[in-house]
């Protein structure tokens, strides 16, 4: 048995959509097991594609858009070429994240 900060009270498609979002946020798994108390077997089935393949891949890209478009949006307070090159990074961890899938 695992100890947890929290006890999960939520259906597995919402486990799954917040392992999704959690781990598009690169946060580790054991640490997404401490946070929401879904259970670290599951995260980890899921992160590694063992389990609920599809709407777990479906949920994470589009956790990882929404990372993106959010990160996009917050680069305008920038000006110039700092706002240009934080964009270009943002856009190119967003690429390699999708060949990482």
């Amino acid at each position: 048995m695992h100890t947890y900060a929290k006890q999960c009270d939520k259906s597995l498609k919402q486990q799954i959509d917040v392992v999704a979002e959690y781990y598009a946020h690169k946060i580790q798994p054991q640490r997404i097991a401490y946070r929401t108390g879904i259970d670290l077997e599951l995260v980890t089935q899921l992160i590694n594609g063992e389990n609920h393949q599809r709407l777990f891949k479906a949920l994470l890209s589009r956790h990882k858009k929404a990372r993106r478009d959010q990160r996009l949006k917050k680069s305008l307070r920038h000006r110039g070429i700092t706002q240009s090159d934080l964009q270009d990074k943002i856009e190119q961890e967003y690429q390699q994240s999708l060949v990482d899938s």
